[in-house]
C-alpha cells in the first residue's frame, strides 16, 4: 500500500535526520562538486597556463614541422626516439599531475562540505531491490526523474548559451590565426578556452547554487512527519505515559509494602488519631535520633495501626507530633530537633508502659 503523503505536514525531527542521515540519506548536489571541480580546474590552467604554453609551444612546433636539427634526426636510432616520446610524457604528466591532484582535493572538499563526514553503514550490503527491473521502469516514470531530465536540458542550454554569448566576438577570428605562429595560435586558444571556460564554470557554479537548495528542499520534504509519527516518536524517547504509569504504581506499591513491613520493627506508633500514623523506631547505639519508619493517611494508617497491634507495637495518640512528624519528615529520616522533647515523652511513656528502663 502506497505510503500516503498529505498527512505528512511537519517538518521533521533531528531524530529523523539523524537516522536519515544514518542511511546515507543527505541533501547534496552533484552540480555543487563539479561546478568546484571546473573552477578548481580553470584556476589551477590559468595559474599554469605561462609555462604550459611555452613548452606546449615548442613540443607541438617539434611535432608538427619535425623541425629537429639535422643532426638530431639523421641516423637517429630507435632509443633516440624512445627518449624523445619519455621526455614528451614527463613533460605532460608534470604539467597535468598538480591539476588532477588539485582536481580531487576540490571535489572531495566540495562534497563532504555539502555532507560532513558520512559512513553509512549498511553501504556494503546488497539490496537485492536494486536490480528489480519494475522498480528502476517506476523510477524512470516518476515525478523527480521528470524534474531531474528537464533539469539537465535547461542546464545545458543555459551553459551553451553562455558560451555562445561569451565568444560571439572571438569566434569569426579564428580563422585569421592561421597566418599566426604556432606560439600566437596556442596563445590566442589558450586564452580563448580560459575565458570560455570561466565562463561557462561561473554559469554552471550559478545553477550549482540553486540546485542545492532544491535538493535541500526535496530532502526536508521527503523527510516531512505526520503528528502521528512525531507523537510516537516522543512515546519511545520519552517512554509511553501508560507503561510510565504501571510502572510508578508497581514502584507504589513495593515502596508501601517494605514500610508496612518495617512496622513491626517500630518502637511506637503515634496517630491522631484515625486519619494519620507515623511508626518510629529508635535504637541508640545506631541512630542519634528516633527515624520514622512507615507513616501514611486513611487506609494505610489503618493498616499501619492494625499491623502495629498485631505485633505489638504500642500505639499513642497525640494529635500534633502525628500531624507534624506525618507533614515534614520522609520516611528513613530522623525526627526534627524541634520535636525532641515531644517524642522523648512519648517514648519514656512506652518504655514505662513496658517496664523498660528508658536509654
Amino acid at each position: 500500500m502506497a505510503e500516503d503523503k498529505s498527512n505528512k505536514t511537519e517538518p521533521a525531527t533531528p531524530k529523523r535526520k539523524e537516522e536519515a542521515r544514518k542511511k546515507g540519506q543527505v541533501a547534496m548536489s552533484r552540480d555543487v562538486s563539479t561546478a568546484a571541480i571546473l573552477l578548481g580546474g580553470i584556476g589551477l590552467l590559468a595559474a599554469m597556463l605561462p609555462v604550459g604554453l611555452q613548452r606546449m609551444t615548442e613540443m607541438t612546433r617539434q611535432g608538427l614541422t619535425l623541425s629537429f636539427p639535422a643532426e638530431f634526426h639523421e641516423g637517429m636510432s630507435i632509443e633516440q626516439v624512445y627518449t624523445v616520446v619519455i621526455q614528451a610524457g614527463l613533460t605532460v604528466l608534470a604539467l597535468s599531475f598538480p591539476i588532477v591532484v588539485g582536481v580531487l582535493v576540490v571535489g572531495s572538499a566540495a562534497s563532504l562540505l555539502q555532507t560532513g563526514l558520512l559512513w553509512k553503514s549498511n553501504g556494503l550490503q546488497p539490496e537485492l531491490g536494486r536490480i528489480n527491473p519494475m522498480k528502476g521502469l517506476s523510477k524512470l516514470a516518476s515525478f523527480r526523474s521528470v524534474m531531474e531530465l528537464i533539469k539537465g536540458l535547461f542546464k545545458i542550454a543555459i551553459v551553451t548559451g553562455v558560451g555562445v554569448w561569451v565568444t560571439r566576438d572571438d569566434i569569426f577570428r579564428i580563422p585569421e590565426l592561421i597566418e599566426f605562429d604556432m606560439g600566437s595560435v596556442l596563445q590566442v586558444t589558450g586564452w580563448l578556452s580560459l575565458k570560455v571556460g570561466l565562463a561557462v564554470a561561473g554559469s554552471i557554479a550559478l545553477l550549482a547554487v540553486l540546485d542545492y537548495f532544491y535538493q535541500r528542499y526535496e530532502w526536508e520534504r521527503d523527510l516531512r512527519m505526520s503528528k502521528e509519527e512525531i507523537k510516537e516518536e516522543h512515546k519511545s524517547a520519552e517512554g509511553d505515559p501508560l507503561i510510565k504509569s504501571r510502572v510508578r504504581t508497581v514502584q507504589r506499591e513495593l515502596t508501601k509494602k517494605r514500610m508496612l513491613a518495617a512496622v513491626k520493627t517500630a518502637d511506637v506508633v503515634i496517630t491522631n488519631p484515625t486519619h494519620l500514623a507515623v511508626a518510629l523506631k529508635y535504637d541508640t547505639t545506631k541512630m542519634a535520633a528516633p527515624v520514622v519508619v512507615a507513616k501514611g493517611a486513611e487506609l494505610i494508617a489503618e493498616k499501619i495501626r492494625e499491623l502495629a497491634r498485631h505485633h505489638g507495637v504500642p500505639v499513642v495518640e497525640n494529635k500534633f507530633v502525628a500531624r507534624t512528624i506525618f507533614k515534614l519528615v520522609d520516611i528513613g529520616k530522623e525526627i526534627p530537633n524541634d520535636l525532641y522533647r515531644a517524642v522523648a515523652e512519648i517514648l519514656a511513656f512506652v518504655y514505662r508502659a513496658r517496664g523498660v528502663v528508658a536509654p
